[in-house]
């Protein structure tokens, strides 16, 4: 049964108006009325209140196609909302410490080679790591491209102005991964020069 059906039943059998199931629930009218007409679909926490104002099972819309589309897609939206704050507060940390190790660890620690030549090795080992987050991050930001036919190469920033390479596109598959072992070959490089030529 479609939501927008069992919505307006539901209110009927309650014998009450729009405005009121509307105050109740501290809602617009016009947003109860879209819902009532199939206009739209309320989110999953709204859609909870009403099943609970109603006193119905969600079960019985499981045959509503297009809210079970708009459920799937709430639920995908906020995973993705979870995985990139994960991210972002990973990408944040990482370049906080990489930061504070040039800028205090090493003027601290210049008197003593072996511990100077440590501390640089493991803000390149830390660079290759903020590398690979931020490529994973990239992953998770453009996901909706992900099995597209043909993906733009250039997707908007997921931070700030500009565009970024999109990881989904064919060539941008290819520019990520070069880039990618690109640098991680000239940190390691460096790390290796550091150690044992230097």
């Amino acid at each position: 049964m479609e939501l927008s059906t069992i919505l307006v039943e539901q209110r009927k059998k309650k014998d009450e108006t729009q405005q009121k199931v509307a105050d109740n629930l501290f809602i617009t009218r016009q947003s109860l009325s879209n819902w009532e007409n199939g206009k739209n679909f309320p989110d999953i926490p709204m859609l909870i209140e009403l099943s609970n104002y109603y006193n119905f099972s969600l079960d019985i819309i499981k045959g509503d196609t297009e809210l079970m589309n708009k459920v799937q897609k709430d639920y995908e939206l906020i995973n993705t909302k979870k995985a990139n704050k994960k991210y972002s507060v990973l990408l944040i940390v990482l370049t906080v410490l990489i930061v504070l190790m040039a800028v205090v660890i090493i003027p601290l620690v210049t008197s003593n080679k072996s511990l100077t030549k440590f501390v640089t090795v493991f803000i390149l080992m830390l660079s290759i790591i903020l590398i690979h987050v931020a490529v994973k991050f990239g992953k998770v930001v453009y996901q909706n491209y992900e099995g597209m036919p043909n993906p733009p190469l250039w997707v908007p920033k997921a931070f700030g102005y500009g565009i970024s390479v999109n990881p989904y596109n064919k060539v941008g598959k290819i520019i990520t991964i070069a880039l990618t072992v690109i640098l991680d070959l000239f940190f390691i490089g460096t790390g290796i020069a550091i150690l044992y030529f230097s």
